[in-house]
């Protein structure tokens, strides 16, 4: 379906299901440990899907629940954008400045978080 997107190797490590108190959706821990996030094009955006091993320090590393209580990042478009999961484990979007005001809540299923982004994309 989106053959520009390079799927990482499925994730074999321990079993991680929180970062920073956020309680992973049980969509998003399948499908990392199938694929462990990856990075491409999905038609309306760049996305790139961190690997599950590497959440938590990127959340410290950019502060997350300093400046969004609550949620945690997953990925971005490579640029000025991320993309993570709420505490109720629903799939947002917001922008690089990291303000709880601008985030944009996309799906509460990973199965449905590709063609969201694009929806999110196509809509501005």
């Amino acid at each position: 379906m989106y053959e520009d997107f390079q799927f990482n190797e499925a994730y074999n490590g321990d079993a991680i299901t929180e970062i920073d108190g956020i309680k992973l959706p049980q969509s998003y821990i399948e499908f990392m440990n199938e694929h462990n996030g990856g990075e491409g094009d999905i038609g309306e955006t760049w996305l790139v899907l961190y690997r599950l091993e590497e959440l938590q320090e990127i959340n410290d590393d950019y502060d997350v629940n300093e400046f969004l209580p609550n949620h945690i990042i997953i990925g971005s478009n490579g640029g000025e954008e991320f993309y993570g999961i709420d505490s109720n484990g629903q799939f947002f979007n917001v922008p690089s400045m990291m303000d709880e005001q601008d985030v944009t809540v996309l799906c509460d299923d990973m199965k449905d978080f590709f063609e969201k982004v694009n929806e999110f994309w196509r809509s501005l």
